[in-house]
């Protein structure tokens, strides 16, 4: 049976691909127990070659659906991958397709030209329309139209999942008012319910980069080491979203950590769950990065997931203490040089 650390090595090398430096896969050579190598791979972020070929993918069909759809749309990256929190050498990607019929506006603010057209019938049009060019652009390629929001890609020439997010760019109060891109929202179709559901996704971007560079890259090891053991242990029922979220909240000061500090990392993100799981009122008031919504909001994070998600960070410090009782006595202390 694969253990952590055997998952964890096989999905940060994709064998597809056989010229990638790996340059973040040092801490692999690193003489220290398994659990500890699983804690200091889990948070490294994956090989720069690996991203590249990503959104090398993405740029693969963006480019089939620029050369038929209406030249007013418009394409950008969300998710993970943009924002370094990604696990897998071969991570998916998420490619938004912005019709360039209309846009959305943030109350209080009113349109100066009301759109005289159908919204949701030109986002019906913009998903039809896009299937049938990747349908016909990547024959070879399993496509899933199953999903609410999105087309999804795999296989055939292609060696990423690629989501295709049909929507339509938010003008914010604060895009308005700023121009900055990252104030700027989308709204992301749902063809099941017939809505269109807003989202800010360069905000959350925005956030992370933040947070991160105050922490000395802190933030993104605790929210890698979280998503790996939700992937490592598949019994975490909490989303790869919501554990970023959870990650973001803890306090900055217990994550600032140099390299090489990664078991107070692991004991940073050990003491917060645990509080969390132990404070309802702090639990319920945390809020996602761009603050759009409470992190343990319904139909989204649980307390129950929140359990889970404690008893994989009990198990693995518990390891890491188990087979380190002769170097250190609490992690908080402990440090590891690669």
């Amino acid at each position: 049976m694969a253990t952590r650390l055997d998952k964890l090595h096989a999905r940060r090398i994709d064998p597809s691909l056989f010229t990638v430096k790996l340059l973040n896969e040092s801490w692999r050579s690193i003489q220290q127990s398994e659990s500890v190598k699983y804690v200091v791979g889990a948070m490294q972020p994956i090989d720069p070659d690996y991203t590249a070929n990503t959104f090398a993918q993405g740029d693969r069909v963006k480019n089939q659906l620029e050369k038929t759809l209406s030249p007013a749309c418009e394409y950008e990256y969300q998710g993970s991958t943009t924002n370094d929190t990604h696990i897998k050498a071969a991570s998916d990607i998420d490619l938004l397709v912005l019709t360039g019929k209309y846009w959305g506006i943030q109350p209080p603010q009113v349109p100066t030209s009301p759109y005289k057209g159908d919204p949701i019938q030109d986002m019906v049009t913009l998903r039809s329309d896009a299937e049938k060019i990747l349908r016909g652009a990547f024959p070879a390629a399993t496509i899933d139209t199953s999903g609410s929001k999105s087309i999804s890609l795999a296989g055939g020439s292609l060696t990423r999942k690629v989501d295709v997010v049909p929507a339509n760019w938010l003008q914010t109060v604060k895009y308005t008012e700023t121009k900055e891109k990252f104030h700027r929202g989308v709204e992301v179709f749902d063809s099941h319910s017939k809505i269109r559901i807003a989202n800010t996704p360069f905000l959350h971007n925005q956030w992370i980069e933040y947070q991160d560079r105050q922490t000395q890259g802190g933030l993104r090891k605790a929210a890698r080491l979280l998503k790996s053991l939700k992937y490592d242990s598949e019994g975490i029922e909490l989303s790869s979203y919501d554990l970023v979220s959870i990650a973001f909240n803890i306090p900055a000061a217990s994550i600032n950590r140099p390299k090489g500090d990664e078991l107070p990392i692991l004991n940073a993100c050990h003491e917060y769950v645990t509080l969390l799981s132990q404070n309802p009122t702090l639990r319920d008031s945390i809020n996602v990065p761009d603050g759009h919504r409470k992190v343990f909001a319904a139909g989204h994070a649980t307390a129950k997931g929140l359990e889970q998600l404690k008893a994989e960070l009990d198990k693995l410090s518990m390891d890491v203490l188990r087979e380190n009782q002769r170097s250190f006595r609490k992690l908080s202390e402990a440090r590891v040089a690669y």
